[in-house]
Parts: structure tokens; sequence; C-alpha cells
């Protein structure tokens, strides 16, 4: 080997030796720390690694994702230190901002942090020492939050805040999902505030998401929520944009109560079921409300007013319409039970009122008075043990308190009678009860006399075109066709006029009665029937307990057994024990005794049934019998079942003419 040659190769081998002494040197192991850094790069970050080793300190770090075109995040710092834990790479970062949204267009969620913590592998982070987070309509803050790939979601770790437009919320725990950046908010939720029509708003709940377009949604059974005109609790509740408003759907034994609108009735409204849907306008006053339960029942309830009473109304489905705040329509497509407390002006036996109905619609005048009330289907209403009425459908005017029932028929009951018609009105405050269209009664009241003064053993029974009952029961106008009856006393007329307060009793154009009557102790040896009939028609009848007269006015007519008189005017006198005393017939009276064939006239004829004797009286009386045999005097007495006349003459002479026999 050339000398040359040996000084390359001892060069070539010190070479290689300083190579490795200076790799040696080197030479640290995994995490060792540098001696210190070699640029200002990150001095704050460096001292909060600590002890972790295998750092790289950089500015303006940038990470950005996209999974599907429905996810897209972009993480940012100021600066960043990389480091390795636990065979995991990860980064601490600086000066954080965290954008997230769909398909990359305008970001759903910004967030802002001073500090966080990224794992290269699974893309999760940790944000803290103060967060921020902007959605598109809500910002929220809280001390730390944890990013979790798998949903999408920021999970805070502790208490945070909320600010939505005018709201503030504040709530233990809260979460972000950031694709759409919805909140949610759990724990004691507390929200306060104006909504966007300016209205006040309270809500507490467990759980609250916000939502796009204004729309908050709460959980929990402890939802309530408060404003100037509402208060309202359920199991769950939805607030959304409607119009220049908005609309709370609550769901889950939910209760509502609406104020009133400044100087209306009612008083307030409240509402229950299973699902309350509200619209509200732009001034948070309410404008339509529906309520309804399935399987059960809502209720709908009117508070009471200084002459309104209080109102409750039971039903599958509810949906009432406002005007101004105040309360206009009601509307119930399904099967109704309503009540109705007993106002101040009720009489003691009037009670609560209740009415079931299969469906009914209900307005309400300008200042929240009941204005009209329309029912169909199996309608019954009730006023405590007063009155009770049924029909097909019925009407409730507010403005006079009346009701008005129809059907075929309609039907009213109270403690002195029944009565059915097409068509039955009944008016609570003038205590008034009018039927048209085939009506028919009975009546069998304590008050209640016996028909024309017959003895008392049973109820009055009526038919009409048409009935009224008045001033308390005491007084009742029949008209049209009219019938009634009792056992076996009948009277038809055109009109009939009874007065329980006066005890008397009017009928008018074309009166026919019938009376059946114990007659009074007959003279000894004289048998008859056991009680005898009467048959009287006239164009007016009147009758008073007080006098004990019945009068027949107007082609008076009277009949019984063989005795018939025809006269203008024929009283009929009853005894204290309701029997005949005697008939007294006037004007131009025309007698006829048909057993014996005889007829006479007069002015006067008296008909006394207890010696069966009828007297004629004139100027003169004259009869004829049936062989044309003519007396005339002042006074005429005919018997029962004689042929003998009795004639008294007086101040006019008498006459009698005899035909002989066979002429």
């Amino acid at each position: 080997m050339t000398p040359r040659r040996r000084r390359i190769r001892r060069l070539l081998v010190a070479l290689g030796g300083a190579w490795l002494i200076l790799l040696a040197l080197l030479y640290r192991k995994p995490g060792a720390l540098p001696s210190e850094p070699r640029e200002e790069i990150a001095e704050t970050l460096v001292a909060e690694a600590g002890t972790v080793r295998d750092r790289m300190r950089f500015r303006d770090f940038e990470y950005i994702e996209t999974r599907g075109p429905g996810s897209r995040y972009r993480l940012r710092a100021a600066e960043a230190l990389r480091y390795e834990k636990e065979w995991e790479r990860k980064f601490r970062l600086k000066d954080v901002t965290f954008e997230s949204g769909a398909n990359g267009a305008e970001p759903g969620v910004r967030l802002y942090a001073p500090r966080a913590e990224f794992s290269e592998e699974s893309k999760a982070f940790r944000v803290f020492d103060g967060v921020e987070i902007a959605g598109e309509e809500a910002r929220l803050r809280g001390e730390a939050f944890r990013y979790e790939p798998a949903s999408h979601e920021l999970v805070s770790e502790g208490p945070v805040t909320a600010q939505r437009g005018r709201l503030v919320i504040r709530a233990d725990a809260g979460t972000v999902e950031t694709r759409e950046g919805i909140v949610v908010l759990s724990g004691q939720v507390r929200l306060r505030g104006h909504a966007d029509g300016g209205e006040p708003l309270d809500l507490f709940s467990p759980r609250v998401e916000l939502s796009h377009g204004g729309k908050i949604a709460a959980a929990g059974a402890d939802t309530v929520v408060h404003g100037a005109t509402l208060a309202l609790r359920a199991r769950a509740l939805e607030r959304t944009a409607e119009g220049d408003g908005d609309r709370l759907r609550a769901e889950g034994e939910a209760l509502l109560f609406l104020a009133p609108s400044a100087g209306r009735l009612p008083g307030a409204t409240a509402a229950s079921g299973d699902v309350l849907d509200l619209v509200r306008d732009a001034q948070g006053r309410p404008v339509f409300l529906e309520a309804f339960a399935a399987p059960g029942l809502a209720e709908v309830g009117l508070a009471p007013g200084p002459r309104e009473p209080a109102r409750t109304a039971r039903s599958a489905r509810f949906q009432a319409r406002f005007r101004g705040g105040a309360l206009a329509e009601i509307n119930v497509p399904s099967n109704l039970t309503a009540r109705e407390s007993v106002g101040p002006d009720a009489p003691p036996e009037g009670g609560l009122r209740t009415l079931t109905a299969g469906s009914a619609r209900l307005t309400f005048l300008p200042e929240g008075r009941l204005d009209v009330g329309l029912f169909e289907g199996g309608v019954s209403l009730t006023e405590g043990t007063r009155a009770a009425l049924s029909g097909s459908e019925a009407t409730i005017r507010g403005r006079d308190d009346t009701a008005v029932v129809a059907g075929s028929p309609a039907e009213y009951r109270d403690k002195e009678g029944s009565l059915t018609a097409r068509s039955i009105a009944y008016s609570r405050r003038e205590d008034r009860i009018d039927a048209t269209g085939r009506v028919r009664a009975a009546f069998s009241g304590e008050r209640r006399e016996g028909l024309l003064g017959g003895r008392e053993g049973g109820p009055v029974f009526s038919e009409s075109d048409s009935l009224r009952i008045t001033e308390g029961r005491k007084k009742l106008l029949l008209a049209g066709s009219v019938k009634a009856w009792q056992k076996e006393n009948v009277l038809r007329c055109e009109t009939l006029l009874v007065d329980d307060g006066e005890r008397s009793l009017r009928a008018e154009r074309n009166v026919r009665v019938f009376l059946r009557r114990d007659p009074a102790a007959r003279p000894a040896g004289r048998t008859g029937a056991g009680a005898e009939t009467i048959n009287a028609s006239g164009d007016v009848l009147t009758h008073r307990e007080a006098d004990r007269f019945v009068r027949i006015e107007g082609q008076a007519s009277l009949l019984s057994g063989t005795w018939q008189v025809n006269a203008d005017v024929t009283d009929l006198r009853l005894g204290a024990d309701r029997s005949v005393e005697y008939a007294e017939a006037r004007g131009s009276v025309v007698l006829e005794d048909r057993g014996q064939k005889r007829r006479g006239e007069g002015s006067k004829a008296t008909w006394r049934p207890t010696s069966e004797v009828v007297t004629l009286e004139g100027s003169p009386a004259n009869a004829v019998d049936g062989r044309g045999n003519r007396t005339s005097g002042a006074i005429l007495t005919f018997r029962q079942g004689r042929s003998q006349v009795d004639v008294e003459t007086g101040a006019v002479p008498s006459e009698t003419r005899l035909r002989p026999e066979g002429s």
C-alpha cells in the first residue's frame, strides 16, 4: 500500500469516529425536554406543557376536516405546541377559533376560547379558560367545553349562560350540535327576557333546546312558562315563530292560564289537556288556542266576572279564537260536558247549571260576555233541581240569558210539571218558559188546583200549539187548539190563561167544556146517577177559585143529562165540596128538556142539580111541550122527569094554551 493510500484511509476512519461521537452527543431519550426554546414561540404553551417531551412549537395552527357533504369543521389557533402522550399525538392550542357548518357554506357555529387541547387521532378537542360559542341566533358562554366527533357536539363541563336576542338563559350544562347550531341546555334551566315580539317571557325547565327560526323547545315535568298575559305548565313545550307572533305548543298534562285584556270579561281563561296549541300576535296576545286529549278529556274554564258565573267545559277537543286578546269564539267538534256556577241573581233552587251536547260553537261579545252558544246532538241542560231541558239542538243567548231547545220533540221538566214541544225557550233571568209546536204538558205541582174547581186527585194535562209560563210559574198561557184535562174533566179552547196567584182561569174562543161533578145530597126518595156530567160551550170561560164561579159568555150553552140551556151568559156556582150548587143562564135564554120534549124561552134560567129543578124567568117566560101546549108567565118551574110546569104570574100575566088530544 502506498503512503498516499494509507493517509486517505486514516482520514476516513477519523471522520467516521467523529460522526459517531457527534451522534452520541446529540442522542436523547423520547420525551426529553430541550435545554431552552430556540425561538420566542409559544412561551406560555411551553410553560403549560411542563415535563411533556418531544414537543414541536409553531404559529398559525389550522386543522380542516370534511366528513361527507353535511359535516365540515375548521380548527385554528394563533399558537400551537405538539407533543405525544400515551402514544397519542396531541396539540395544545392558544387563542382558539372553531367553525363548523353544513356543506362548508356559512358556519353554523363559531367558537372562541383562550386554550384548547386537540387529539390528532380522534379529532376530539377540549376548549377551556372561558369559552364563547356563537350560533346563527344564540351565544353561549361557559368555562370549558369538549368536542365529541361521533355526535358532532360541543358539551360543557359546567354551568353555562346563553343569550338569544333579548332572552338570557342560565343552565347547569349545555350542548351545541355543531352542524346545525342547535343549543341544548339542561339541569335547572332559567330563561328570562323578552321574545321576538317584545312580550315578556320567563321559562323554567330541566331541558331547553334552541333551534333555527326562533324555535325554543323545553322538556321535563317541571316546565313552566310565565308571561305578561299567560302562565303555562307542561311536560314538553315548543315555541316557534308564527307570522308576526309565535306559536306555543305544550304536551303532557298541559295547563294554561290566559290573563284578560284590560276591562274585559271573562276574568281569565284556563285550558288543560294532553296538547295545547296557542298562537299569539306580536304583542303576545292570544289569537288561537286548540286543546285536545286522547283518550281523556281536555278542559276549558272561564273565570267569573261581576255578573258572569264561572264556566268550565270538557271535551276531547276545543278550538278557541281571540279578537284583540279577548275571547271571541269557541268551537267544540266532539262530545261536550259543561258546567256553570250559580250566578249572583240565581234563585235558591237554581244550583249548578250543566250542559251536555254532541258538538258546540260559542261566540262572545267584544267585552267578553257570552253572545250565542249553538249546541247539537243529544243536548241536555239542567239548572240544579229547578229545571231540565233536552233536545236534539239548543241555542243559548247570553244577552237575555235564554236557552232555546229544539227536537222531535224537545223536553222540559221541573218539580211542578213537564212538557214536550218542537221548540222550548227557557229564560232564566225572567223565569219564563215558551214552547211551540205540538206542545204537550203535565202539571202536578203543589199549587196547581183541580181543573175548573174539580177535586184534586191527579195531574192536569194539556195539548196546544204554544205554551208560556211566567211569573215564577204562577201564570200559564196556552194558545192554538188547546185541550186541557184532569181525569174526566176536559176543556177545549183557542186560548187558555191560568193564574195560580189569583187562582183563576180564562179560556177564549170556541170554548168547550166537559165536567163530571159529584152532586150534592139529593132529596129523600130521589135516586140518580152517582155523578152529573156537564157539557158547556161559549166564546169565553172564566173561573175564580175564591168566587167559586165558572162563567161562560157569548153563545153560552150548557148540557147536563136531559137539560140544555143556551144563553148569552151562564154561571156555574160550585159548592164548598166542589159539587155544582146551581147554574144560572142570562140573556136570550133557550131551555130544552129533551126527556120531556119541552122547550122554554126567557131572560134567565136557574138549574139546581140538588132538587133537579129548572126555573125560567122572563117578561114573560114561555114554554112549549112536544104536543104543542104553550105556557107563559113570570116564572116557569120545570121538574126533571115530570111533564108538569109550575107557573108564577107576579107582575106578568100568565097564559096557557092546550091543544086537544089528537089535534
